[in-house]
């Protein structure tokens, strides 16, 4: 009888393996790079700049070194905290770099040169940190379940929030992607949500498992991905097996979760059983992914939260201990107890078992441009994989059913993506994308597919009848000529004509869901738009401005559109149209300008302002603006995307005798047309 139980036990271990080895979907991969000794002893957080190209690892000592990614092997800059290291950050846009200790000390420095600066805005006992999505707001929670807000950009104290009694450890503390609700998690579970602005207290929540009767649950890890609608936890729940406690265990049984909750409604999402208590985590890349390690485990492991799939594993020599994703989603950090990071590149859809041999590929995007409309793929599959079938952009490929394959594919003018498939005899998938620009110039092949497009998704907003300011004339009518237009080159269109707040921050919403895995993503706006404290923001018509803290309350950041789409659609190409430089009929004293400000595009984006920084834009004297009147025109014409923009750009300062001058922000990765 023995045998035959472990035999049972054998059978159900191999359909368990075979399982977990088939829920491996080979979409991310983490590919080592370095391994580092950089403290002397448990590295306790590491940071990376939004460009990926910094890092800065901090020890239990409080010994800080601040590293090149591409030259991690030797620190650049070495800092002793004192005070006790609490926060690190990297803000506006990499080129500073914050440390606070526990006594309330704030630390500045410039990544060019390291000139430091020093205060001490917070109250002693500092005991969680972080950043609001501008990166202006430091908001820290104290010993005194207080929470304090700094303003980083006049350095001094923006806000106090009266904190909630009896909270002893804070297991998060973060802002949504607008920059207008503020969570405190501890955890046991308990979670608050305040509007930082006005500092009104929105909503509390219990969070627990609530799997089994009478369990308790204790939150070990939590974080929120950085599009801001969704927070993860990491949940162990204690409770009494059943029947009670028996010899010889005689001890509390314990179910490991990872739980994904709503940030807008703090509904559960998701509950996905780990087999190891989830210790520390790093969300993304995109909205779908998380890597997360346990104390008991040295392994880490790149999560699927969609598909509940393991897409990739990777073990370390040591315990972990800390764990980061670069702001540009390319490097995963892992701290451990020894003292070492583990750095690994973030590879997606780019397995080893694919190689292609032509044409000749780079590790970069948009690099390999060819003058043909029909290019012959050929690759091999490496590896001992049984590969029954192969697929080139969903179409059976030629396959020796050995290791090579080929197949003749169409391009269209400008960046193709082209997704070689791979099926293997267990009816599992990998997928490699690669990127090829087609620059055929006037001798184009009739045999190029001009009308395989991709897919395309567009947001539309038009503002005109505004309820406590000026009425525009002309920017519904913008709105629907652009609807018109970007429909008729294939995109499918949200539009927004008059849209009060909620309208339009549900409308963000709803749109960075529909973007993950489009070719082309744009957001228009037309409407009043303003800037306060270096922030620009886009007005609901709804919006009863009086002063510079109304906007940042009624108004909608364009920093949460610009994470939105950055975080929903990060390998797509984004484009931000912005014709919303109308004169500022809102009161926002010294701490407001009339125009929009500067912002540094991502990577993958264009943002298209309708005139140049601090000016403001025609409503035009006909049936449109005068920027979106010649832009629809300039849309109609097969042009690269950069020579929409430029010949829109010249159209306008003719037309306005240089009083308008439309500019761009842009940071593509490739050759890009629309029609």
């Amino acid at each position: 009888m023995k045998k035959k139980y472990n035999l049972i036990l054998f059978s159900i271990g191999l359909l368990w393996l075979g399982l977990y080895e088939n829920s491996l979907a080979q979409d991310i991969y983490l590919s080592p790079l370095a391994k580092i000794a950089a403290g002397s002893k448990k590295i306790v957080s590491v940071a990376f700049s939004p460009d990926g190209q910094w890092v800065a690892v901090a020890d239990e000592k409080n010994a800080v070194s601040l590293r090149k990614t591409t030259e991690v092997n030797s620190a650049v800059k070495q800092i002793t905290v004192s005070g006790g290291l609490v926060f690190q950050s990297f803000f506006e846009l990499g080129k500073k770099y914050l440390l606070l200790d526990k006594t309330g000390k704030l630390f500045i420095y410039d990544t060019d040169g390291f000139k430091e600066t020093e205060s001490t805005p917070f109250q002693p006992g500092i005991k969680e940190a972080c950043l609001d999505p501008s990166g202006q707001y430091l908001t820290a929670f104290n010993k005194e379940n207080q929470i304090e807000i700094f303003d980083l950009k006049v350095n001094m104290t923006f806000a106090r929030v009266p904190g909630q009694g009896g909270i002893k450890n804070v297991a998060f503390l973060g802002y949504d992607r607008f920059g207008q609700q503020l969570a405190l998690i501890s955890n046991l579970g308990d979670a608050y949500a305040w509007n930082p602005l006005n500092q009104k207290f929105l909503r509390q929540l219990k969070l627990k498992s609530g799997e089994f009767a009478n369990s308790s649950s204790v939150i070990h890890s939590a974080g929120a991905n950085s599009g801001g609608d969704r927070f993860l936890l990491g949940m162990q729940e204690v409770f009494i097996p059943k029947g009670g406690f028996s010899a010889p265990t005689n001890r509390l049984e314990r179910r490991n979760w990872l739980l994904a909750y709503d940030w807008a409604t703090g509904q559960e999402a998701k509950r996905i059983a780990t087999r190891y208590r989830v210790d520390g985590m790093a969300f993304g890349p995109g909205p779908g992914h998380v890597a997360y390690y346990s104390e008991d485990s040295r392994t880490i492991n790149m999560l699927n939260l969609d598909k509940v799939e393991t897409s990739s594993s990777v073990s370390v020599d040591e315990k972990p201990t800390a764990i980061s994703l670069s702001g540009d989603n390319q490097y995963l950090a892992v701290g451990t107890s020894n003292g070492s990071m583990y750095l690994y590149e973030v590879v997606r859809n780019n397995p080893t078992e694919i190689k292609i041999t032509k044409p000749g590929l780079n590790r970069n995007y948009g690099e390999q441009v060819v003058k043909e409309t029909s290019l012959k793929i050929e690759g091999e599959i490496e590896g001992n994989e049984k590969v029954a079938k192969v697929f080139i952009n969903g179409e059976a490929a030629e396959f020796d059913m050995v290791k090579n394959f080929s197949s003749q594919v169409n391009l269209v003018k400008g960046k193709n993506r082209v997704r070689v498939a791979i099926q293997n005899t267990q009816n599992v998938t990998t997928e490699k994308d690669f990127y090829i620009t087609s620059e055929p110039g006037s001798t184009q092949s009739k045999n190029a597919t001009q009308t395989e497009k991709g897919k395309r998704m567009a947001l539309v907003i038009g503002n005109a009848n505004y309820a406590f300011g000026n009425k525009l004339i002309n920017t519904v009518n913008d709105a629907s000529a652009m609807t018109k237009a970007l429909k008729e080159l294939g995109f499918d269109v949200i539009s927004i004509l008059d849209g009060d707040y909620e309208k339009i921050k549900n409308a963000v919403y709803a749109f960075g869901d529909r973007i993950q895995d489009v070719d082309v993503s744009v957001f228009y706006y037309a409407g009043h738009g303003l800037e306060v404290d270096g922030t620009n923001y886009l007005i609901p018509v709804d919006a009863n401005i009086q002063s510079a803290l109304d906007v940042k309350q009624k108004a909608i950041p364009l920093t949460g559109v610009i994470r939105t789409m950055e975080f929903s659609n990060d390998e797509g190409l984004n484009m931000i149209i912005l014709d919303a430089c109308r004169n500022n009929p809102f009161p926002t004293g010294k701490r407001g300008g009339s125009g929009l400000a500067r912002v540094q595009a991502p990577s993958g984006t264009l943002i298209a302002y309708a005139t140049d920084p601090g000016s403001t834009a025609s409503d035009g004297e006909g049936t449109n603006g005068l920027y979106t009147g010649e832009l629809v025109k300039q849309l109609q014409v097969s042009q690269r995307i950069e020579d929409i923009f430029m010949n829109t750009r010249n159209a306008v300062e003719k037309r306005s005798n240089g009083q308008q001058r439309p500019w761009e922000e842009a940071r593509l990765k490739g050759v890009f047309y629309l029609k």
